[in-house]
């Protein structure tokens, strides 16, 4: 493709882990627009801490057009409804249409509740800071206004959902009134991470008030229930969704092949039939899958920024080479959990562990926007941090504790 102009339009759709790391190292030489529905950049690896206390939707939010703005780039607020590969359109729900020479695509994946009736009516999703303040609002009057037992169910036993779990039990283990069922139609936790977590999860949560149920398909989610395909059923007062995700809409009618996980990209991150749509975090497939971790989102946005460089400069373009990344997982104070492969560490010193990888990359994204506000978020997210997680963990450790906690799995 020859590009004539001397100011290469690029459209960026998200600014979410991969997207906003890509639109801080595009060349400003070139005229950059952004488009995201939402007005804020979320942390969401941190965002079902909001469930016990230990962060607020504030210590996980910066503001894209703050941000955006200061990179000397566009920043439209609005939502994608179509791409046109061969026309190089992308079309917003306004009607109005962008032109481009390069689009990356960074939206990542939205909720999918698998054509469930009663999921969409009656089920919490959690993608954002908003869902899970709802769900925490709701929680809090449920206990307010009710003396009899209260049911919370999660859908979906994958990370998401332990951790979930795990932030539920560390506000409200001592509380009798409330019970938590977690179902997945896996066989186990986790299935995707060795069995061993999963047996160590559960072996864990056996003094707590919690049910697992595995092996079931879900055929309805009533206003106060779960239905199942083997006829059976169980209460549940608050249904909290994090069992499944999809491709935007918008991208349903893109010509270009579509995998189960999302658009098919070469080791370029180009799609396969258009070279100048480029695809990086949750959005994109590669030939060796890589799992959907922010870490990797992060690395991929930066190489898809110096490809689509690249490429407008008529320059060739590099593979990308990523690494795994090891993971952190957190069952709320009870443990955290350090993964490599088939090794898994057990100790709740690693809360301290997980806590500073947060503190790292928000402080590095938050060194675009101005200076008094960098400061000010600093220290408010280190305040808190500090003040709820951190403090609190090292109170209540005891030797005794934390030897029994601490293990290879």
């Amino acid at each position: 493709m020859t590009l004539n102009r001397k100011k290469s339009r690029i459209i960026v759709i998200g600014a979410n882990f991969a997207g906003l790391t890509a639109v801080s190292k595009l060349c400003k030489s070139h005229d950059v627009t952004v488009i995201d529905a939402k007005q804020d950049f979320q942390w969401t690896p941190n965002i079902h801490e909001i469930l016990s206390d230990v962060k607020k939707e504030t210590s996980l939010s910066l503001n894209l057009d703050t941000i955006i703005t200061r990179l000397g780039h566009r920043f439209i607020n609005q939502t994608v409804s179509s791409i046109d590969g061969a026309l190089q359109t992308v079309t917003l729900d306004d009607k109005q249409i962008l032109n481009y020479d390069v689009l990356l695509i960074a939206s990542g994946h939205s909720r999918s509740n698998y054509g469930i009736k009663g999921a969409s009516e009656y089920a919490y999703g959690f993608r954002t800071a908003d869902d899970v303040i709802q769900i925490h609002n709701d929680i809090e009057a449920l206990l307010n206004n009710n003396k009899h037992p209260v049911n919370i169910s999660i859908v979906g036993a994958g990370f998401t959902g332990v951790e979930v779990l795990g932030e539920l039990l560390r506000k409200y283990a001592s509380n009798k009134q409330l019970h938590f069922n977690v179902i997945d139609s896996a066989s186990r936790l986790l299935q995707a991470l060795p069995e061993k977590l999963s047996d160590d999860v559960i072996s864990q949560c056996k003094s707590y008030q919690v049910s697992f149920h595995f092996n079931q398909k879900i055929i309805e989610v009533k206003q106060s229930s779960i239905h199942f395909s083997d006829n059976k059923s169980i209460d549940s007062d608050l249904t909290i969704w994090s069992a499944g995700t999809k491709l935007p809409d918008y991208l349903n009618d893109i010509n270009t092949p579509i995998t189960s996980n999302g658009l098919a990209v070469n080791e370029y991150l180009q799609t396969t039939e258009f070279s100048s749509i480029f695809v990086a975090g949750d959005s994109a497939t590669l030939s060796s899958s890589l799992p959907k971790q922010a870490s990797i989102a992060l690395d991929m946005g930066l190489h898809a920024a110096l490809n689509i460089n690249r490429f407008c400069d008529k320059k060739t373009l590099k593979p990308l080479k990523v690494r795994t990344k090891p993971i952190l997982l957190s069952l709320g104070d009870i443990n955290t959990y350090f993964v490599q492969g088939k090794l898994v560490l057990a100790s709740p010193l690693l809360a301290a562990g997980k806590e500073a990888v947060y503190q790292f990359y928000m402080a590095r994204l938050s060194a675009l926007l101005p200076i008094e506000q960098r400061v000010l978020g600093i220290a408010d997210r280190i305040t808190l941090s500090t003040e709820k997680l951190l403090l609190v963990e090292i109170l209540k450790l005891r030797p005794r504790v934390l030897i029994g906690r601490s293990k290879v799995l």
